[in-house]
């Protein structure tokens, strides 16, 4: 039970991490793969001092479905970042949000039984995802397929991810920011950008909080909970991400806004607070 606890801290905490991550974004004014590839540069780092020789063997024995992982995290990252270019930053996180629910669809994949409670929960979740965007949706095709993409690459990359949870967060964290920098580093000679030194706080504060923290705090709540309890519980990023945009931005969310936002934080409490929910997702050994 003290485990289960833990976990459920944990994702809450990399929710409220992940929820400023759009603003970071836009502050950056960098195109969305450069703001990527900073971040998951930054991220290596950090982990190749705290794993030190570790970190030979594991790009030495790097398996299949870690190569897809880090594949689909790059994707996830720079078309999320790319569809708030395009549309409003609650747009993008609206289809950003379908993610969750194709996890949840395909946990059988990786071993885990999705459970009735989870899909009226993730319905749920769902519901209020699109009611907090019911009012402000406006019509850019090109953006919200991007952002779509995004969902299903979220979803794939929690499946992914959730395959290689044997290694360990930190061996993860580290193999996916390998695989991630060799795929976009040719975009630092391919797009134009200027950095200063609120970008360089940025990018730090981003590849130190929001990924390696971050990422650290979502992959053990994984192993410890499941991929339904942390795919429900995931739904609170959005509603986080609007208490930063009213914090920072100055963005008033309506009357819809807060509807929704009633639902997402409902499901979520109501799946975490279900001991038996949760122990249906825990496959720790995979």
């Amino acid at each position: 039970m003290r485990s289960e606890n833990l976990g459920i801290s944990e994702m809450l905490a990399s929710t409220v991490i992940w929820g400023s991550i759009p603003v970071f974004a836009l502050w950056s004014g960098l195109p969305s793969p450069v703001f990527v590839f900073f971040r998951v540069l930054i991220s290596f780092i950090i982990i190749l001092f705290i794993l030190k020789r570790e970190s030979i063997k594991l790009i030495w024995n790097i398996k299949y479905n870690e190569i897809a992982s880090g594949i689909l995290l790059s994707l996830n990252w720079i078309l999320l970042f790319y569809s708030i270019f395009l549309i409003p930053v609650s747009e993008a996180i609206v289809f950003y949000y379908t993610g969750p629910v194709i996890a949840i669809l395909l946990a059988p994949l990786a071993g885990e039984k999705t459970t009735m409670r989870g899909y009226i929960a993730s319905f749920t979740s769902l519901l209020g995802v699109f009611i907090m965007a019911v009012t402000s949706i406006d019509i850019n095709i090109a953006g919200i397929i991007i952002a779509l993409l995004s969902g299903i690459t979220y979803g794939l990359l929690t499946i992914f991810s959730r395959l290689s949870s044997k290694k360990g967060a930190f061996n993860l964290i580290f193999i996916q920011s390998f695989i991630s920098i060799i795929i976009l580093f040719p975009f630092i000679f391919l797009l134009r950008f200027k950095i200063d030194f609120n970008v360089v706080f940025i990018i730090i504060f981003s590849g130190a909080i929001q990924t390696v923290l971050a990422l650290f705090l979502w992959y053990d709540s994984m192993k410890r909970i499941g991929i339904e309890p942390v795919s429900i519980l995931t739904y609170l990023d959005p509603v986080f991400a609007i208490i930063f945009a009213f914090i920072l931005l100055k963005q008033v969310p309506g009357v819809y806004t807060i509807a929704g936002a009633v639902f997402l934080i409902g499901s979520g409490v109501w799946i975490s607070a279900s001991r038996k929910s949760i122990k249906a997702g825990i496959n720790i050994n995979g």
